[in-house]
């Protein structure tokens, strides 16, 4: 699943605040208004050893079931090369996940807003090699604090089952959010996964520009701490609400 920006932006005479789920890895605890469909859609491409993954349909369907609980659809298309080195790149689809935000608490001083994410990964919805063989479900508990005007801190804690592995692969995340207008923001996160096979401990940062009342754009870059020379990703894309 991706994952997206703990901060958001908004325009000062906006009645509804503008959210969205992109870019980056964590997730905000907002959720969007009701009746709102709203869809966020992306480029990457993931390096990898110099042989790397183009993903070209990274997408996300928000709709607003009720004020504080919203329904979701996701799915990736990419490229990938089958055997590390080649320059021939083989197309692919990740499969569908469906799932739900529900935000539990707005957050009050000190105290956090606080939102439960749950999605599943569906099985045999995938291409050839990536299909899981059970139902794959992520639990996460979403939490965000302002501290002022200009900056917020995000945090997240999850369990990812990839329909494979028995254990879960523990998930945290730290973000800063900065907004340097009513439109403009940046982040800088940190976010980690922990399972059986081994650790992984990563950074990423961004900018989101909301161009209008109902459009975002983004840019963010990410690298593994561990093999940051290998390991990295840049990306690319939009949030918008179509009937807002």
């Amino acid at each position: 699943m991706a994952f997206s920006l703990c901060c958001f932006t908004a325009f000062a005479q906006n009645e509804v605040e503008f959210t969205a789920d992109r870019p980056g890895a964590s997730t905000g605890p907002s959720v969007v208004g009701k009746g709102v469909i709203q869809l966020e859609q992306g480029l990457q491409y993931d390096g990898d050893g110099g042989a790397g993954t183009f993903t070209f349909s990274n997408t996300l369907l928000r709709y607003g079931l009720f004020p504080h609980m919203e329904l979701r659809l996701g799915g990736d298309g990419f490229l990938y090369s089958s055997d590390g080195r080649s320059t021939s790149y083989i197309p692919a689809f990740s499969g569908l996940s469906v799932g739900t935000k529900i935000k539990c608490f707005d957050g009050h001083g000190a105290i956090p807003a606080v939102s439960v994410l749950a999605d599943f990964s569906i099985p045999r919805t995938a291409s050839d090699g990536f299909n899981v063989d059970h139902l794959a479900p992520s639990l996460y508990l979403l939490f965000e604090n302002p501290v002022c005007d200009w900056l917020s801190i995000g945090y997240n804690l999850g369990a990812e089952w990839d329909g494979t592995l028995p254990g879960a692969t523990t998930f945290a995340a730290l973000c800063l959010g900065f907004s340097a207008t009513d439109s403009l923001g940046c982040f800088v996160e940190s976010y980690n996964y922990f399972n059986e096979l081994g650790n992984a401990y990563c950074m990423d940062f961004g900018l989101n520009w909301q161009v209008s009342r109902r459009v975002q754009l983004d840019v963010a870059a990410n690298i593994d701490l561990t093999n940051p020379a290998q390991c990295w990703a840049i990306s690319c894309g939009v949030a918008w609400q179509i009937n807002k």
